[in-house]
């Protein structure tokens, strides 16, 4: 079970490394790459292509973070069946490893989203990866992030805050659950793990922020 471990990392990696925002622009004759960020996330899909492009982007970063996710978890039962009896003990390290599986391709679906071989190892912010794949881990935690995430992305008209809300909502609720025992320790790894993601890929938005020079959103 633990040697699977590293190959739902690697699973999650190559699903969160298709450029959807790359692809889908090019579709309309644009080179995402060559406008505004030059990310390939919704946002910046909007800026290169608009609305009919900003949407399947959108849909697509999600998707693929959901997928790693649900798709680890299948892989993991299906080679794995659970015996007829287990111990507390084995019983326990099942779903660690099943937890630690599925975490770890949540974090490298994000990863790849920012980071992908795909696209010379660059990608976009994680924002939207983030909020589809903890939603996908944990149902509650992944909603509050959502409607964190949200709510500052329409109060301030920037998405860079409202990715970085999304993330650090997402390690803040997962750590202080894993604390209390609420929720599995792997998803705490999950939380470190986005939040560096994300923070690393907004480098130069966090500079625009303090200089008040980061970018709006507007609807034209």
């Amino acid at each position: 079970m633990w040697a699977f471990v590293p190959l739902a990392a690697l699973i999650g990696y190559l699903l969160g490394s298709i450029p959807v925002g790359l692809w889908v622009c090019r579709m309309y004759g644009v080179d995402i790459r060559t406008v505004g960020s030059g990310r390939i996330g919704g946002t910046n899909a909007w800026r290169a292509a608009g609305l009919k492009a900003a949407v399947p982007t959108i849909i697509g970063d999600a998707v693929k973070g959901v997928v790693a996710v649900l798709l680890v978890r299948w892989l993991f039962f299906l080679l794995f069946p659970e015996p007829g009896s287990m111990s507390v003990e084995d019983a326990l390290m099942r779903k660690n490893a099943l937890d630690l599986a599925a975490a770890l391709a949540g974090g490298f679906a994000v990863i790849g989203h920012n980071w992908s071989f795909l696209n010379g190892f660059k990608g976009g912010a994680g924002g939207i990866t983030t909020a589809a794949t903890t939603l996908a881990l944990n149902p509650l935690v992944g909603g509050i992030t959502i409607i964190i995430g949200a709510f500052l992305i329409w109060w301030s008209r920037i998405a860079s805050i409202g990715t970085l809300a999304v993330a650090v909502s997402a390690f803040a609720l997962f750590l202080i659950l894993s604390v209390d025992e609420i929720s599995p320790w792997p998803f705490a790894i999950y939380g470190v793990m986005v939040l560096a993601a994300v923070v690393i890929a907004l480098r130069s938005n966090r500079e625009k922020l303090r200089e008040q020079k980061e970018r709006i959103i507007t609807l034209w």
